[in-house]
């Protein structure tokens, strides 16, 4: 067993012979270099496992280099000494689950369970992370891989690229925090752990002017039904998912109420919407609308708004429908989630309190405690407040001239 200092030249200089010869390196214990007849050279590391002599396969050169080689050796003995078979490890990492096995875990187990905004994570997967990463190890992503998928999309939105970077780094920390999920993946590190944010988000403050409101009530109607999710947006200051998956079963017309359940507003608390008289309008005629439907499956739908292709799901997917109010109403930077701070800001000037604000918002009312049981709280102000408002409106989008409405 030939024991030699190998160094670069050494290594290219050596010529196979009739039959497999092997060479160890000097100065890093167990390495060694065996040279087939073909003239194929292989680097291994030999280590005794349970009191057996195992071998470890490094690689070939000249794809890993000496150093490389003695930097393979050195890492595997290493975790030899740890407990950790290289050899078993290598077969672990081959088996191991994929990004999108690892995904699929995550929605199921986490995200779907905990999050209400859990269709926001699968829609990130089904758009930026799976058509890159589906097939691939979930232990092979790196930090290279994370950088150059997220700098393609910060060329395109920052915020966007922000997001999946969250949820990247979520994913990972989610499975690392349990043995039996670091053991399926094969999983040491975080590959998004070093990653900054590629920018520095703060909160939005756009409100819509009385002309941008006016363009964009044209632009709603234009667009046929999904324009009403954005009226009525304006007309309850809801928010957009509020609206887009709003039930039928949820609203009494009769009465002009809409009551979101516990398990789909932001706070966890049953709210109750007075609906002003467009507001129900708008309801009444997209019933009438769904009544007169020639498709069984969407003629009984229990969504308001329905997804066209399955509508057993409630219309959740609003970027195609802001596209389209841009361009219509050439309110270039339209973001649906700004008509519901435009509806708090136009209530807040025309004198409604912040009490009964917070109400219509569905925000806490902070030591309040009577607002955790009584769910009709400043009903008759909130609604007396939303008719007001919805009276304005109407005013700002037909071009009448507006009277006073400061309270």
């Amino acid at each position: 067993m030939a024991r030699i200092h190998l160094n670069a030249r050494k290594v290219e200089s050596l010529q196979a012979g009739p039959r497999r010869i092997q060479v160890f390196d000097k100065d890093q214990p167990n390495l060694a270099l065996r040279i087939a007849p073909s003239g194929v050279k292989t680097w291994s590391v030999v280590y005794k496992w349970n009191g057996r002599m195992k071998r470890f396969t490094l690689g070939t050169y000249p794809a890993v280099s000496l150093a490389d080689a003695r930097g393979r050796a050195f890492d595997a003995l290493r975790n030899v000494a740890r407990g950790d078979d290289p050899q078993t490890r290598k077969i672990t990492v081959r088996e191991a689950g994929t990004f999108s096995e690892l995904a699929d875990q995550y929605m199921q187990e986490w995200s779907k369970i905990n999050k209400r905004t859990w269709k926001e994570d699968q829609r990130q997967f089904n758009v930026y992370l799976l058509p890159k990463w589906k097939h691939l190890k979930a232990s092979a992503i790196t930090i290279d891989d994370v950088e150059l998928l997220l700098d393609q999309l910060a060329l395109r939105g920052p915020v966007q690229a922000n997001r999946v970077r969250a949820l990247i780094r979520h994913v990972y920390a989610w499975a690392l925090a349990k043995r039996t999920r670091r053991k399926r993946y094969a999983l040491e590190n975080n590959p998004c752990a070093f990653v900054p944010k590629f920018a520095t988000e703060r909160a939005r403050d756009r409100v819509y002017s009385d002309d941008e409101l006016k363009a964009l009530w044209k632009a709603f109607e234009v667009i046929g039904i999904t324009g009403n999710i954005f009226k009525l947006q304006l007309l309850t200051a809801a928010r957009p998912g509020e609206v887009s998956e709003m039930s039928w079963n949820e609203l009494d017309l009769t009465r002009a109420i809409w009551t979101q359940p516990s398990t789909r507003t932001k706070n966890r608390k049953t709210h109750i919407v007075p609906l002003c008289s467009t507001a129900v309008r708008i309801l009444e005629s997209l019933k009438r609308q769904q009544a007169e439907l020639k498709n069984e499956a969407k003629k009984n739908s229990r969504f308001v708004f329905h997804n066209p292709r399955n509508p057993e799901l409630a219309l959740t997917w609003l970027q195609k429908a802001g596209e389209r109010v841009r361009e219509e109403s050439k309110v270039e930077d339209f973001r649906p989630h700004d008509l519901r701070r435009t509806c708090a800001t136009r209530l807040a000037e025309m004198g409604v309190p912040d009490s009964v604000l917070k109400m219509i918002l569905n925000h806490s009312l902070g030591s309040d405690i009577t607002g955790v049981y009584n769910q009709y709280k400043y009903f008759e102000e909130r609604k007396q407040a939303l008719d007001a408002w919805s009276k304005r409106l109407l005013v700002i989008v037909s071009d009448l001239k507006a009277t006073s409405t400061r309270r």
